[in-house]
């Protein structure tokens, strides 16, 4: 859920860079062939003797009694395996320390990291490749899922979970004020026009610019792609027309002052929540979660819907967030801790046992858990919530490439697109100084960029 900030790749990797480059030539857009299951994971573990795999991870908390019913039964079934679990920050805290630690030789066995945090440390070879090792379990995941965390043919993660992106809404004021549910942007203006008649202290939303990967996911759903390869060179398009059409779009609504500039999850954002001044959060199906943590008292009063589409009748999204369990490439223990991070990611029993971590698991049967599974505390009403992710998913089919250096967006996006949006300057200007700062970052570390 976090905006983490990926670590670029260490110098001196000239080779591997170029290697790497072209294995992620098709990084997330390959069609994945499903493949026979195979062994279990639980059978793949080493009986040679006591082994014990140091897990990074800060949706497992050693101290949540859920979270340590999965080590134990990992145990059970693998006496020979124990699962220490460390909690660690997000992705950006982790990718440093990960990184600190490869140059140490002495790092964890298994890495929870988000999606957008991957390609830095595959083109630093800081994890491994485990194609083979977790070949019985891909076709326990859906193809548009598996690619989260593969590279042309190589796969350097599991998934757990990930964002099918839905408008968590606040059901009881949107009836209240008359206001439909925006299926499309544009009635997304017109609703946040609405609630703004209704009740001048009201917002649909606030407009929270340090959330690069939502303005990626917005300028992709569009039909941009900001970064792209094709195993030679990179191309960005954080610049391109699709990509800036978005910015004027919310450009609008904040010289409108159709919705709130705020980041999220501020006391200022959470009592706006409370008092209901806030009406909705464009995001993922992990929202509820994130609302009802701190604004619990108005549980029953929401409900989530999908995404508003750029074009009628085009449903695509992209995902929004997400982890998946790597494999340092230094683990001592790298079998073993692949076997795991597929049972935990894929197996019929571990992406079930995600449900009760309140996770959107990865794995097949997690997600058709869900459909039998108590909608979120926030929602309880709306049984139909884990009906509507699910046909979300099956229409995410809008791949995501994460460049190598998501972090130098990061730091030339936030803070800028911040200041224009309480200024009142071009948003576009933000859009084209963040491409140039990408574009020149890359050519820097050796790669070549084409137009």
């Amino acid at each position: 859920m976090t905006a983490p900030t990926p670590t670029q790749p260490r110098p001196g990797r000239g080779r591997r860079r170029t290697l790497l480059g072209a294995a992620l030539a098709i990084a997330l857009t390959a069609s994945l062939a499903a493949c026979s299951s195979g062994d279990t994971p639980s059978e793949t573990a080493s009986a040679s003797g006591p082994v014990t795999l140091e897990f990074w991870t800060w949706s497992l908390k050693g101290s949540d009694p859920a979270a340590k019913a999965i080590a134990d039964k990992y145990h059970q079934l693998n006496p020979n395996v124990t699962v220490k679990l460390s909690e660690v920050g997000g992705t950006t805290e982790t990718a440093s320390k990960l990184l600190a630690a490869d140059q140490a030789g002495d790092t964890p066995d298994v890495v929870q990291i988000e999606y957008r945090g991957l390609p830095a440390l595959v083109v630093a070879g800081a994890v491994k490749d485990i194609t083979g090792d977790v070949a019985g379990v891909k076709a326990n995941v859906e193809p548009n899922i598996w690619a989260q965390t593969t590279f042309g043919d190589q796969v350097y993660g599991v998934p757990q979970d990930i964002g099918p992106m839905v408008l968590t809404y606040r059901k009881d004021l949107f009836d209240k004020y008359g206001v439909k549910v925006p299926t499309t942007w544009d009635e997304y203006a017109e609703a946040a026009a609405q609630i703004r008649k209704k009740d001048p202290e009201a917002y649909i939303a606030s407009f929270a610019a340090n959330q690069l990967e939502f303005f990626a996911a917005q300028a992709a759903q569009a039909g941009a792609q900001w970064w792209s390869t094709d195993g030679k060179a990179w191309k960005v398009g954080i610049d391109g027309e699709a990509s800036l059409k978005t910015a004027d779009f919310w450009q609008d609504l904040v010289e409108r002052d159709l919705v709130k500039v705020e980041p999220l999850l501020t006391p200022e954002w959470n009592a706006q929540v409370n008092n209901g001044k806030i009406l909705s959060w464009a995001a993922a199906a992990w929202a509820p979660s994130v609302i009802y943590s701190v604004a619990p008292d108005t549980a029953g009063k929401w409900e989530s819907a999908p995404l508003p589409q750029w074009t009628k009748g085009q449903a695509a999204v992209p995902f929004l967030g997400g982890s998946a369990y790597l494999v340092p490439a230094k683990s001592q223990h790298a079998k073993e801790a692949a076997a795991f991070a597929a049972w935990l990611g894929a197996s019929e029993e571990g992406s079930k046992l995600l449900l009760g971590l309140d996770l959107f698991p990865g794995g097949t049967a997690g997600r058709q858990a869900t459909l039998t599974h108590e909608p979120p505390k926030l929602m309880p009403q709306q049984k139909d919530f884990y009906q509507v992710t699910d046909q979300v998913i099956k229409n995410t089919t809008i791949p995501v490439t994460w460049g190598p250096n998501v972090n130098v967006a990061q730091t030339a996006f936030g803070d800028a697109l911040n200041k224009a949006a309480l200024d009142k300057t071009s948003f576009r200007a933000v859009y084209q100084a963040t491409q140039q700062a990408v574009v020149a970052d890359l050519q820097k570390s050796g790669y070549t960029v084409t137009k």
